[in-house]
């Protein structure tokens, strides 16, 4: 099942961690993958990083998906949900699923920004909470994104500064 082995691959990458300031990965072939994603050098790579599970998922299980991928993904979270959305090949909404793309969008003074967040959905805990894993964040929950970690998320979408939940893109 596609969204077992999602999860499975996200997984694989737990520990993982940058050289501080988005400036490289301590383990090398991580960092080559990350490249092969089109992660470059100063960007941030929560996005990247689920492009990366997605990618190597579907390479094993869809491969003439891959081509898709490549233009619905983007480096920004709130880019690639607005594409995804866009696309109607994927179903996009506001329910997690393990093994879906989870998005945050950025508030501040109760208007959005282009930036935002992204992670994998591992689990779903109960009705207001679900597991992720997701890069460029870190275990104690603070704003210095350093490595791939598992997270404990809120169903919240009605919060209008910081990180607001936007949606979730389901694997198909």
């Amino acid at each position: 099942m596609i969204q077992q082995r999602i999860i499975d691959i996200a997984k694989s990458f737990i520990g993982m961690q940058e050289i501080q300031g988005n400036m490289g990965f301590k383990n090398t072939y991580f960092e080559y993958l990350m490249e092969e994603t089109g992660w470059q050098k100063n960007q941030a790579w929560c996005a990247y990083f689920c492009e990366l599970v997605w990618k190597i998922t579907y390479q094993e299980i869809s491969p003439d998906t891959i081509s898709i991928l490549d233009k619905l993904f983007a480096a920004g979270a709130v880019k690639t949900f607005n594409n995804f959305k866009e696309s109607e090949l994927f179903m996009v909404d506001k329910h997690p699923e393990p093994g879906a793309i989870v998005i945050w969008q950025n508030w501040k003074n109760n208007l959005p920004n282009w930036t935002g967040h992204a992670g994998i959905v591992t689990s779903i805990i109960n009705d207001n909470q679900f597991d992720t894993i997701e890069g460029n964040t870190n275990s104690k929950g603070g704003q210095e994104g350093i490595e791939v970690t598992k997270k404990v998320r809120r169903l919240n979408f009605d919060a209008r500064n910081g990180l607001v939940l936007k949606g979730f893109i389901h694997a198909k």
